[in-house]
C-alpha cells in the first residue's frame, strides 16, 4: 500500500469517527448548566434582560443557566472571556451593539472580531429610546427642541449615558441629518444623566424607553419623543422623532446572544430554537414590553445581518463625527 493511500485511509477513518458525533452532541445538549455572561454590572438593564433570559431558557431546557457578570473594560473583558470559551454551547454572551458593532470603528486595538469570533445565536429583544425633558422648562415639544438648537447653535447641550452609548451615537446621527449643533456631555450610566436633567442642567437627551419610565410616570421627567417607527404602547400620546421634525429618523437599541465561533450547528440550532420559543411566550413578551422592550427571538442568521448592517451604520457616525473610545 502506498503512502498515499495509507494517508488517506487514515483521513477517511478519522472522518468515520468524527461525523457521527455531531448528531450525538445535539441530542444530548445541554446534559449540564450554561453559562451566560452579562458583560456589565448587575441591577441595569443588560443584567436584568440577562436574568430574564436565564430563568425562561432554564425552565425550557431543564438545566440552570448561570448568569455571570464579567465587568471591566467597558465589556471587552467579558467578549473576550467568551470568545475563549470551549465551543461547545455551554458559554453564550448578551451583547447590545455597542459591544458587537460600535467597538469594532472605536478600537483599532480590539482583540476580537464579532462575525469571525462568535456564532450569532439569537436576536433577543429591541427597544425604544425616548428623548426626555426638564418637565418645568423649555423644550416642551421635540421641535421646540429642535428650533431652540437652530436659533443659537452650540448653546444647548444633552446628556448620555456615556461615550459612544445609543444615545451618543443617535444624537450625533440626529445633528447630521437635521443639521443642528448641540454639545453632548456624557456621563457614567444613564441614573447620572437623569439626576443632572431633573437637577436643570442638562437640556435634555436621549434615553432607554425602561429606564426612563418611572421618572416619566413619576412627573420627574417629560417625555417628548419617541426614536420609534410609530409611537410606543406605553407612551401614545408622545409622537415620534420622526413626526416632530426629523422625517424617516428610526434608532433601535437592541440585544442579541452570540456563542464563541465553531460552535457546532446542531447545537446552535436548539439554542436558535430556545431563544426563538423563550420570545413567543406571553409572560417573556410582557416582562419585555414592561420595560419598553420587543421580545424578537430572531435567527443566528437575523443577527448576523443585524450586526453587519449596525456596523457599517454607526462606523459612518464615528467617523463622521470624529467619536473617540474613553
Amino acid at each position: 500500500m502506498s503512502v498515499f493511500r495509507k494517508g488517506l485511509g487514515s483521513l477517511l477513518l478519522g472522518a468515520s469517527l468524527v461525523l457521527p458525533m455531531a448528531p450525538a452532541v445535539a441530542q444530548d445538549f445541554p446534559s449540564r448548566p450554561i453559562r451566560l455572561i452579562c458583560p456589565y454590572a448587575a441591577g441595569g438593564l443588560t443584567d436584568v434582560v440577562a436574568r430574564l433570559l436565564a430563568k425562561h431558557l432554564g425552565e425550557r431546557i431543564g438545566q440552570s443557566v448561570v448568569v455571570e457578570n464579567r465587568t471591566g473594560g467597558g465589556g471587552i473583558i467579558a467578549m473576550e472571556a467568551a470568545a475563549k470559551a470551549p465551543a461547545d454551547g455551554y458559554t453564550i454572551v448578551l451583547v447590545g451593539q455597542g459591544l458587537a458593532s460600535v467597538n469594532a470603528s472605536l478600537r483599532k486595538d480590539l482583540s476580537y472580531d464579532t462575525l469571525r469570533d462568535f456564532s450569532p445565536v439569537s436576536l433577543v429583544s429591541t427597544f425604544s429610546m425616548v428623548f426626555v425633558a426638564h418637565p418645568e422648562r423649555p423644550p416642551k415639544t421635540f421641535a421646540d427642541w429642535i428650533a431652540m438648537a437652530r436659533a443659537k447653535p452650540g448653546a444647548l447641550n444633552y446628556g448620555s449615558a456615556g461615550n459612544a452609548s445609543t444615545a451618543h451615537l443617535m444624537t450625533e446621527l440626529l445633528k447630521d441629518q437635521i443639521g443642528i449643533d448641540v454639545q453632548h456631555i456624557p456621563f457614567r450610566g444613564e441614573s447620572q444623566a437623569f439626576l443632572e436633567l431633573m437637577g436643570g442642567r442638562l437640556d435634555g437627551m436621549f434615553a432607554t424607553l425602561g429606564g426612563a419610565m418611572p421618572h416619566i410616570q413619576s412627573g420627574k421627567l417629560r417625555a417628548i419623543a419617541v426614536a420609534t417607527k410609530e409611537r410606543s404602547s406605553l407612551l401614545p400620546d408622545v409622537p415620534t422623532v420622526s413626526e416632530a421634525g426629523a422625517p424617516g429618523f428610526e434608532v433601535l437599541g437592541w440585544y442579541g446572544i452570540l456563542a464563541p465561533a465553531k460552535v457546532p450547528k446542531p447545537v446552535l440550532d436548539r439554542l436558535d430554537a430556545e431563544f426563538a420559543a423563550i420570545a413567543r411566550e406571553p409572560e417573556f413578551r410582557a416582562q419585555m414590553q414592561a420595560r419598553g422592550m420587543e421580545a424578537v427571538g430572531g435567527s443566528g442568521g437575523m443577527l448576523t445581518k443585524w450586526i453587519s448592517d449596525e456596523t457599517v451604520r454607526w462606523r459612518d457616525v464615528v467617523n463622521k463625527a470624529g467619536i473617540k473610545a474613553e
